[in-house]
């Protein structure tokens, strides 16, 4: 098939939000190439799942990693509305893929096929220093490499051929020191003064101007084991995710629900869309 681009893209924010704002273009471009004449009228939800399974045959893409830890580990092993897992979480000048945080804060960083691991060493050191557990999550051909730059503490996982996440190494917990500034420049500004009132047991009157020195204070004569638990606490308060808008949608697109940003609006026009039918003719008449 000649149109791998073209699924990458059905998975990214931009298609996601299109769709949801009406817009089949890209839905319709797939179907005429993926979608056998005697199979529609297709439902829109099934044209991701065909999608997705083309994406495991061709180049499993960062997305593709995200969709297999939110279905195998976020919402297989975290079932209850407790766990949360966020995407692209800034930590220093660097952006974790995947965390999840329950009763520990877990960094995934994932390395697809055509990934190079420049960065890795660098990404994992800054990771270690705020997460309380790291996995790095990695195609085949990278694993050998990956155990021999990877700290002690780091775990490693490979995504396998048939998209199973196999432990390669468990990742340690982490008691070393927690750095507070790294932290506090990791959240917002309503997370750290939520979680510094929670640890002062006072409540933060102050400018916002002023209120970031103040929290960085209570924070750097805080020990590290309380810092991490209410970091964790703080975040899945304020970033908890929406569990009956990810229920809705199809294995392929959990992620979507986690990584991307959607008003409550294009939620419930999404919903709708998927479970809708595309006929051939909509396809014929459609001009591209």
């Amino acid at each position: 098939m000649s149109n791998n681009k073209n699924i990458g893209q059905l998975f990214t924010s931009q298609a996601i939000n299109a769709i949801a704002d009406g817009d089949y273009s890209l839905l319709y471009k797939l179907a005429s190439t993926t979608v056998r004449s005697h199979c529609f009228p297709i439902k829109v939800s099934d044209i991701f799942d065909l999608a997705f399974t083309k994406l495991s045959s061709d180049y499993k893409s960062e997305y593709f990693f995200k969709n297999v830890i939110a279905n195998e580990v976020f919402l297989k092993k975290h079932k209850n509305n407790k766990a949360v897992m966020l995407s692209e979480f800034r930590v220093g000048t660097n952006k974790a893929d995947c965390v999840i945080l329950n009763g520990l804060s877990t960094c995934y960083e994932i390395k697809t096929e055509l990934d190079n691991l420049k960065r890795l060493p660098e990404q994992l050191n800054s990771y270690i220093e705020l997460f309380d557990k790291v996995y790095v999550v990695a195609s085949k051909n990278h694993i050998d490499k990956i155990k021999n730059i990877t700290p002690e503490s780091v775990g490693i996982i490979e995504l396998t051929n048939k998209n199973k996440l196999k432990e390669i190494k468990p990742a340690l917990i982490i008691n070393s020191e927690i750095d507070p500034k790294l932290m506090i420049n990791s959240m917002r500004l309503a997370e750290f003064k939520f979680m510094a009132e929670k640890i002062s047991r006072e409540s933060i009157e102050l400018p916002n101007m002023d209120v970031y020195s103040y929290c960085l204070e209570v924070f750097e004569r805080t020990n590290s084991e309380l810092l991490r638990k209410n970091f964790r606490e703080a975040l899945k308060i304020h970033r908890a995710n929406n569990f009956n808008f990810i229920e809705a949608l199809p294995r392929s697109l959990k992620s979507t629900a986690i990584s991307y940003s959607m008003t409550q609006s294009r939620q419930r026009s999404l919903t709708e869309i998927l479970s809708s039918y595309i006929e051939k003719d909509d396809i014929c008449t459609f001009h591209y």
